[in-house]
């Protein structure tokens, strides 16, 4: 809890340095931000800043990176081994096949580790892993400094190393745990879940939302898979019941597990198009249907099975 906490600062500090410094909202998000919110560089912006931060460490770490003291290629290919135990896992039907899997993942990735106890041993594994923390800096910088109006605010190579530096700290002792963590990142449009989210105040309501973009761009589709790997445990506690776990791309992922019966709530809710939804569908959220998210400040976190260590902030379509 204390990684976590210290890691979800050091992205609120860099966040509110550059609230005044944005020149263009990711697409992902900008349905969701009104569109004088960059002109005004305030909370919304603050908050656009802690998400799109947070949502890159989830795509370019904890979703990709097995150890970050092994190579690139064989970190990712392991965490993806990883995450189709899951993926591809029957539907649950008791909360006893549910801890079966968890059993099961813990087995093979505690198995995995006594494989490459010699690797993760070796002088190089740390020469790696500063190699791994050094080119997410650079990508997380690029990332948001292609945002960023120039000249580029100073600082934020410099933040942009700290908050990577405890990525990486927490990815690197992830596997070496006896429990099974799950990392998630909600996406504009997932139905809320108290269970792993809480409801922030604080901003703008959504008036003058941005245009909805072309959805192929930036990195949706690692946004989307890592939710759908990380996060997926949260959702089997409610598919015990018989929920549909399908739809391995798509913004509105998470809805369906944390649906909880809801069904046609998420057919309703407009998924694809969050930036359009809270227009035509704000009456019947606001009175009959469950709320959903407009986006997230930072990632949730549970020890799968037994207890939730960090509930994702998230600010509603109200």
């Amino acid at each position: 809890m204390t990684r976590f906490q210290r890691l979800d600062g050091a992205i609120t500090n860099l966040a509110f340095n550059i609230r005044k410094d944005w020149k263009a909202i990711p697409s992902w998000i900008a349905p969701c931000v009104n569109k004088d919110a960059s002109h005004i560089g305030r909370q919304e912006m603050t908050a656009v800043g802690r998400a799109c931060i947070s949502r890159f460490l989830v795509d370019e770490i904890f979703s990709r990176c097995f150890h970050p003291g092994l190579d690139v290629d064989t970190s990712s290919t392991l965490k993806a081994i990883e995450q189709n135990i899951r993926r591809f896992h029957p539907s649950m039907n008791s909360q006893e096949e549910s801890d079966a899997l968890t059993s099961k993942v813990l087995q093979w990735r505690l198995a995995t580790l006594d494989g490459l106890r010699d690797a993760l041993g070796s002088p190089e594994a740390e020469e790696v892993k500063k190699a791994f923390a050094q080119r997410s800096t650079t990508n997380l910088t690029a990332h948001l400094i292609n945002c960023l109006s120039e000249p580029t605010p100073p600082g934020v190579e410099d933040s942009a190393h700290m908050i990577v530096e405890l990525a990486v700290s927490i990815a690197a002792n992830l596997p070496l745990e006896s429990r099974d963590i799950s990392i998630i990142y909600p996406m504009p449009g997932d139905l809320l879940s108290s269970f792993i989210m809480k409801v922030e105040t604080g901003l703008p309501a959504l008036d003058n939302p941005g245009l909805l973009q072309d959805n192929g761009s930036d990195h949706d589709g690692s946004s989307i898979g890592s939710t759908d790997d990380l996060g997926k445990d949260n959702g089997e506690r409610n598919d015990i019941k018989g929920g549909k776990k399908e739809k391995p791309k798509g913004p509105g992922m998470l809805s369906a597990m944390m649906g909880q019966g809801n069904g046609g709530a998420n057919k309703k809710s407009g998924l694809p198009s969050p930036g359009i939804e809270p227009e035509g569908a704000k009456g019947d959220k606001r009175d009959t249907g469950p709320q959903t998210v407009r986006f997230a400040g930072f990632v949730g976190v549970e020890v799968r099975g037994r207890q939730v260590l960090v509930k994702s902030p998230v600010w509603t379509v109200t």
